[in-house]
């Protein structure tokens, strides 16, 4: 059986890592895949099939929600969840119409708790 994967996707290096290293202890048998960018983002679901995305809202070629629903074209039944200290109030309900989850910043094992929760090991 091949592994469940899940991408992270945040031009900080610092918060893939803090991502990385709590979903890690969590889920040792997952797959961690990561992508800097959003162009990087989109080959890596091509390529690898992810069951579960992280995006950060922020980035520098484009914001988290537009690569969101880019990247539910490819995958339409990939969970998906934006990682943003802050987030208006139209944006969320666009991404709550999309099915796209939140995890807010700072990174920490209580932020993602709801979302770790929530996913089967």
């Amino acid at each position: 059986m091949n592994a469940h994967k899940v991408l992270i996707v945040d031009d900080s290096s610092l918060a893939r890592l803090m991502l990385r290293q709590i979903f890690g202890q969590h889920f040792p048998a997952w797959q961690i895949i990561e992508a800097r960018n959003g162009a990087e983002a989109l080959e890596q679901v091509r390529q690898e099939h992810p069951q579960l995305a992280l995006l950060d809202y922020n980035m520098p070629d484009t914001n988290g929600l537009d690569l969101a629903l880019e990247l539910l074209q490819l995958e339409p039944d990939l969970p998906i969840h934006l990682v943003t200290a802050n987030i208006q109030d139209v944006t969320r309900q666009r991404a709550e119409a999309a099915g796209i989850g939140f995890v807010c910043k700072p990174i920490c094992r209580d932020s993602l708790a709801p979302l770790l929760a929530g996913i089967s090991p």
